[in-house]
């Protein structure tokens, strides 16, 4: 192609250096480009395409070229490097640009005083349109650009061709035309004291194109993502300055916590992955700790390394970095509680920690995901709004979220044919109260072992097995249900023990006592108002208040049940019994429905006659327990607790606190010896009559009298009465 052998030389003006223009005499255009039609005329110096000029004070011969556009073209203004050919450019059809990036920076690199400029782009890209319209960018070209008196420069970053809407994939070019449809998107230069700020919602996508909830294989947890979701990540999908607008910073920090294996550490893991993010961080608390001085605290400091770079550089356009602590209450435990060995390594990386997310030079461009299953250790400045302020609780699912746990576990058994087509999920989700999701898988991998043992010959176990014949059917499930416990779930053997005898009906009393047992059972299953019920029985010693507390315990069906007696801290410290009762609780305020028993309430709090003493600090936490509603709304507790020292409680005032006091009635006519002895081998009826006439006028509690009968009968078969109040004299029931 023909073309013109001219000469580099300076511009005639400054101002034309900002036109991004080359400026050649009328006579050399013509010879270039020929005769003007108005429309623009465009030249290759060296590969470099520009838009041409004629100017009255460029010589024949030579061409005027700015500073950045000689470095982008590699032309000097000395011999030999200022001989250059220039030949015409005619730009191909479709060779519009789509969309075109530019990262703005001050031209010089500028001073770290220097105060950052902050542009709206919606004020830039009309000057950029009306300074560089109809020009043609090229990959990696710079163009100098002045806004307000300031020296900028424009890098050109991706171009992309014109969508044609055929639903072909468009693949980067390296150069093309900025014609009115060209979309303009402006970033930040290296230095990061130019920033840009942006309108455009598609640039704040935050989650992958391809993102899809149902793959994130968790279940039972949609009410807390729709938490996480309008907390953390709603106010990311709007532009920075929408809401720097509105006054508010973007959350930082947020705290996942429950009881062990609800899903929060995978949570954050399969969160992380479908978030159009840097790559997530993932540390387990312990891990940071270090021997060294000063190196935990740098290990705090790396973590948060990479988000500190790119804030500075690309300022509200940084894309977000997530930094996710399994295990946070071991480095963020509250300040001053560790011992005096410690030299304060914990206080300090609790103090790092809270510089980075909310210190003097906070980033914004940061998540902190906290895991932990006893959020009561952690520092309460790192629970406070601005740090780790979105606090969610990965609690047990409901029945509907086992269902979705239970069909996530046995999806791929399902499709490949070994779960027989009997098996209901419904109804093993039923059956697992109080279940966590690691428990439910655990349920399914120890109902898939007994299906998978059925074809392993002990014997020979290099035999062949028939892949094909297993399957897990639901008496696999069955059998796992006896082996798989919850941790949160009810101690049925600790109950049985309680109640060898089983439950006697040997009265009115004590009839109407069960029937008002029961329909308080009821009652804080079902009422809406109630969250906290309180009962306390009174009773002699071994009148059978463990045994009905123990018997309401196994009839409740509630998820979550347990006994605390004071047999259970046998060698505790006064403070380590107060924080193992305490535990109980929270345990209790985690499940929808909960129910405890605190059996002899005297021996809990250690008190003895003598002196009389007591444990105050038990009587305290007590109080504040049997007052304290479950904290969660839409959750009840029950508690029953039985007392053979009313006087003490009513000294105490803690009879005060319970709300259903009710005594439990003892054995004092014939007609309720009689409805026990009867039932009893080793009993004959005469000599039953015998011992209701001896006993006539005297009382006697239900548990006192099974003791007495199992002695005798151990002495004597069948018993007679001698023996038999021989016996009871034995056991101190005569004196």
């Amino acid at each position: 192609m023909a073309g013109l052998a001219l000469v580099s030389v300076n511009l005639p003006g400054k101002e034309l250096a900002f036109t991004n223009k080359v400026y050649v005499n009328q006579a050399d255009l013509v010879s270039l480009c020929g005769p003007s039609s108005g429309a623009p005329q465009y030249v290759d110096v060296k590969g470099c395409i520009f838009q041409a000029q004629d100017h009255p004070q460029m010589a024949a011969g030579t061409i005027g070229f700015s500073k950045p556009q000689r470095e982008w073209a590699r032309i000097g203004l000395a011999p030999p490097s200022n001989e250059i050919f220039a030949k015409m450019f005619k730009p191909p059809p479709a060779y519009d640009l789509g969309s075109v990036s530019f990262e703005i920076d001050f031209y010089q690199k500028p001073a770290e005083s220097e105060p950052r400029l902050e542009i709206k782009d919606e004020e830039l890209e009309p000057l950029v349109r009306q300074r560089f319209g109809l020009q043609i960018f090229t990959t990696g070209q710079t163009i100098a650009l002045d806004y307000e008196s300031k020296l900028l420069k424009i890098s050109v970053g991706k171009c992309m061709p014109v969508d044609m809407g055929d639903g072909q994939e468009r693949s980067q070019v390296q150069s093309g035309l900025l014609a009115t449809h060209t979309e303009l998107n402006f970033g930040n230069g290296t230095s990061g004291k130019v920033q840009i700020l942006s309108d455009k919602v598609q640039q704040r996508s935050i989650f992958r194109p391809d993102f899809n909830f149902e793959e994130l294989g968790i279940g039972g947890l949609n009410k807390e993502f729709g938490d996480i979701f309008r907390r953390a990540f709603a106010g990311r999908v709007f532009p920075p300055s929408v809401v720097r607008d509105l006054g508010i910073n973007q959350v930082r920090g947020m705290l996942l916590h429950g009881p062990p294996g609800t899903g929060k550490t995978l949570i954050a893991r399969q969160l992380a992955k479908f978030l159009k993010a840097a790559e997530p961080k993932i540390v387990n608390g312990p891990e940071v700790l270090n021997k060294y001085v000063g190196q935990s605290e740098e290990n705090i400091r790396l973590l948060f390394a990479d988000a500190e770079k790119e804030q500075k550089q690309q300022g509200e356009n940084s894309q977000l970095h997530i930094v996710i602590f399994d295990e946070i209450d071991a480095i963020c435990k509250t300040r001053g509680s560790a011992g005096g060995g410690s030299a304060g390594v914990g206080d300090s990386v609790v103090n790092q920690l809270l510089s980075k997310i909310d210190g003097v030079d906070a980033l914004n461009n940061i998540l902190l995901i906290g895991m932990t299953n006893r959020k009561d250790l952690m520092d309460e400045a790192l629970l406070r709004p601005g740090r780790l302020e979105v606090h969610v609780e990965i609690s047990l699912p409901d029945e509907e979220g086992r269902v979705q746990i239970l069909n996530i576990h046995t999806a791929s058994m399902r499709k490949k044919g070994y779960l027989e087509s009997t098996v209901s999920i419904n109804a093993i989700a039923a059956q697992t109260k109080n279940f966590s999701g690691a428990e439910l898988e655990g349920l399914v991998r120890s109902a898939t072992s007994f299906a998978l043992n059925r074809k392993v010959n002990v014997q020979d176990l290099s035999k062949p097995k028939d892949m094909k014949e297993i399957i897990i059917t639901n008496e696999d499930f069955e059998t796992a249900l006896l082996e798989v416990k919850p941790a949160f779930g009810c101690h049925h053997d600790e109950f049985e023990a309680c109640i060898q005898h089983g439950i006697v009906h040997y009265s009115a009393d004590f009839d109407r006592l069960l029937s008002t047992c029961n329909s308080l059972l009821e009652q804080a299953r079902t009422s809406e108002n109630t969250p906290l019920l309180t009962v306390l029985l009174t009773g002699t010693q071994g009148s059978g208040k463990t045994a009905l507390g123990a018997h309401l315990a196994k009839m409740s069906d509630y998820p979550f049940v347990r006994r605390v007696a004071s047999e259970n801290y046998v060698g505790y410290t006064e403070q380590a019994k107060v924080h193992a009762v305490t535990k109980v609780f929270e345990d209790a305020y985690k499940s929808e429905l909960s129910m405890v028993v605190l059996d002899d309430l005297e021996r809990l709090m250690d008190y003895v006659r003598i002196g009389p003493r007591f444990s105050n600090l038990m009587l305290q936490a007590l109080f504040a327990l049997l007052k304290k509603s479950p904290p969660k709304a839409g959750r009840r507790l029950l508690i029953v607790a039985s007392t053979s020292d009313p006087q003490f409680m009513e000294e105490s005032e803690l009879s005060r606190v319970f709300s259903v006091r009710l005594p439990m009635p003892v054995i004092e006519e014939t007609a309720h010896v009689k409805a026990v002895l009867e039932r009893l081998p080793g009993f004959t009826a005469p000599v039953v009559e015998e011992i209701c006439v001896a006993l006539a006028g005297r009382r006697v509690g239900i548990r006192q009298l099974f003791l007495v009968a199992e002695m005798a009968v151990t002495r004597q078969k069948p018993v007679t009465k001698e023996v038999f109040m021989e016996c009871l004299s034995h056991a101190g029931a005569l004196d």
